[in-house]
């Protein structure tokens, strides 16, 4: 009984990695569609799904604090950051590289939560931050190498979006103790979708004239990704040791880059393979537990 009780939640682990996997590729299925209009899509579509989830649980909303309440939307805007800024990188750069670097995300959490929560950073947090950064060099140098300045900019899109991403958790520990989590995911994709359909606006981009195959992949991105990826996600970290939840999201990188290569024949290139390797290395010695016993769920 035993067994069966800890296969089905690493089931479901995997199952979330392989979801979440699927995001760069939908995103590059989803082109010419530009970004603001892929990233705006997504999120308001899962804010939807995530809403209808949610359902009475949204009312706590009402309650909150006004510190609590700004908190909420400061969490949304760096979600709506982070989906901009990333999804546009990958109209830039390849997806080895993207997905690679926005992988940084838990060495960005780790320096954005000493610096503003005062939160120590362990030795071995700080070597693996340092040894992920080495691997962010490796890569860019060899987009700098080979004279793509598309491609540079778009690793440092992804690497914004690896930025932005580890300020929403940082914001998000806090609200986390204060919604149940589906209220609180879709008050945040709530903002989130409406500041980018505003950006989208403002920018005067395309809505119309793409292929239905385009509004498949966005409609997709909500729907698989975040919606079923995530939630399993959040689902799993309560009851799968968090260090096994670490390792796993290692995966996620490794999936994306396959699944493109297999679909869209994308090969990655050999300094985003390395430079990616060293980057998960870096993330994987810094902030996987070493004791299994450390994992316990978060609070």
């Amino acid at each position: 009984m035993r067994t069966s009780a800890t296969a089905v939640p690493q089931l479901l682990l995997a199952l979330a990695i392989a979801a979440v996997s699927t995001s760069a590729p939908l995103i590059r299925w989803a082109e010419p569609a530009p970004p603001l209009l892929v990233a705006a899509g997504r999120v308001c579509l899962a804010a939807i799904l995530l809403s209808l989830i949610a359902g009475r649980s949204l009312g706590q909303l009402a309650g909150l604090p006004r510190r609590q309440l700004l908190l909420c939307a400061a969490s949304g805007a760096l979600l709506a950051a982070h989906f901009g800024v990333w999804i546009t990188s990958l109209y830039y750069t390849s997806t080895a590289a993207s997905v690679a670097l926005v992988a940084t995300t838990p060495a960005f959490s780790g320096l954005l939560a000493w610096m503003f929560l005062g939160e120590g950073v362990a030795r071995r947090e700080a070597i693996g931050i340092g040894l992920a950064a080495l691997g962010c060099v490796v890569l860019a140098s060899g987009d700098l190498g080979a004279g793509g300045e598309g491609a540079l900019v778009g690793d440092a899109l992804a690497l914004g979006g690896a930025a932005t991403a580890g300020g929403y958790y940082v914001v998000g520990r806090h609200m986390r103790a204060t919604l149940p989590l589906p209220a609180y995911l879709a008050a945040v994709n709530l903002v989130a979708g409406a500041l980018l359909a505003a950006a989208l606006a403002v920018s005067g981009g395309p809505v119309r004239g793409f292929s239905t195959g385009d509004y498949v992949a966005i409609a997709g991105c909500a729907l698989v990704p975040s919606v079923v990826g995530h939630s399993l996600l959040n689902w799993t970290v309560r009851r799968v040791r968090v260090h096994l939840v670490a390792l796993a999201g290692l995966g996620e990188p490794i999936g994306a880059s396959l699944l493109t290569w297999l679909i869209f024949a994308e090969q990655p290139p050999i300094h985003a393979a390395v430079g990616g390797l060293v980057i998960l290395a870096g993330i994987a010695l810094g902030f996987v537990p070493l004791d299994r016993r450390a994992g316990r769920p978060p609070p």
